[in-house]
């Protein structure tokens, strides 16, 4: 064999090894794109029926809302509300949890409602409010400077004037931040835009959010006294202006009829709370029946975590309408 064939030899077979080489990391990198692409598809499957078993939730859950409120009572004793409730699925289980979002002070009832000026009911109803909410940082013994200041940022993000409140906020100190940005000058849409605002840290938001709520309406609802938790207590001591304080108002809710009261007659009948001799204003700071509820639904598979919460309202008339839906896994 001549050099020349020698050479040519050598180099197919070094071409070969390096044409197998090339084709080894080809199949391995197919490999690795198939297993992702199999890992992928088996996620978004998981995903997916987590998604469809969470709306179905929904749909359940909206139910036992309109079979549970038929009437103009709401019952103390009803099993779905805020007990957590668990059920088995073929690929998990699915939590889920109703709350009233009746009980707690609406931060969109401290402004001005947008459009239109102040008549003299309203402007006395947001003053209502306002004090609700300062007697209400009282009750539960917030810091008095972080709330009083607080207040006054909610109503400068929610009002379209650019006249602070004393130690409020409006767009010159929002500007000055290190990413600046402005007021909504609009209602909240949802509870966390309170931490846009300079006086809410997360402890103070964690200490405040059993007790404030963001709902789509400029109103304070009136408190459901037959869902009042004794933990409640404080929120019934603010509607009636610090009349009643926390420990009378939970020796009430301890009074209550294991059913819940019949009638609001009997409720204003408790003789602590005839003692107060309300006014009209102060009865209709009251309810047996909620308008507002919140759920949360939570569908935990093998490698899934999804979680919806929803906020709706109840009609007279008995059809659920949806609020402030926010979903996605966890």
């Amino acid at each position: 064999m001549t050099p020349n064939a020698e050479k040519e030899r050598g180099t197919a077979l070094i071409a070969s090894l390096l044409l197998v080489a090339l084709m080894a990391a080809v199949s391995v990198q197919l490999i690795d794109m198939a297993r992702f692409a199999v890992f992928r598809t088996s996620h978004i499957d998981s995903r997916s029926d987590a998604y469809w078993q969470a709306l179905g939730a929904r749909e359940f859950a909206e139910g036992v809302i309109q079979r549970g409120v038929e009437g103009s009572v709401m019952a103390s004793n009803l099993t779905w509300l805020n007990e957590p409730q668990a059920f088995a699925t073929d690929t998990g289980t699915v939590f889920g949890t109703i709350t009233d979002s009746n009980n707690c002070l609406n931060v969109n009832a401290l402004a001005q409602p947008i459009g239109g000026e102040f008549d003299d009911v309203e402007a006395a109803e947001v003053q209502r409010v306002r004090d609700r909410f300062d007697i209400l940082m009282d009750q539960i013994r917030a810091p008095a400077g972080p709330a009083r200041n607080l207040k006054a940022q909610i109503i400068d993000w929610i009002d379209r004037d650019t006249r602070p409140e004393p130690g409020g906020a409006e767009d010159q100190t929002y500007q000055r931040f290190e990413i600046p940005y402005r007021t909504a000058n609009q209602p909240m849409v949802e509870r966390e835009e309170m931490l846009a605002l300079p006086e809410m840290t997360p402890a103070l938001y964690g200490f405040l959010e059993p007790w404030l709520c963001a709902l789509p309406t400029s109103e304070q609802p009136p408190l459901n006294v037959n869902t009042l938790t004794v933990e409640q207590a404080p929120l019934l001591a603010a509607a009636f202006s610090a009349r009643l304080d926390s420990s009378d108002a939970e020796a009430v809710l301890f009074r209550r009829p294991p059913q819940g009261y019949d009638s609001i007659e009997d409720f204003f009948a408790d003789p602590t709370i005839e003692m107060l001799e309300l006014d009209d204003l102060d009865r209709a700071a009251v309810t047996l029946r909620s308008r507002w509820f919140s759920m949360t639904l939570s569908v935990r598979t093998e490698d899934t975590r999804f979680t919806l919460n929803q906020l709706v309202e109840l009609s007279p008339a008995q059809q659920i309408f949806r609020h402030q839906q926010r979903f996605g896994s966890m």
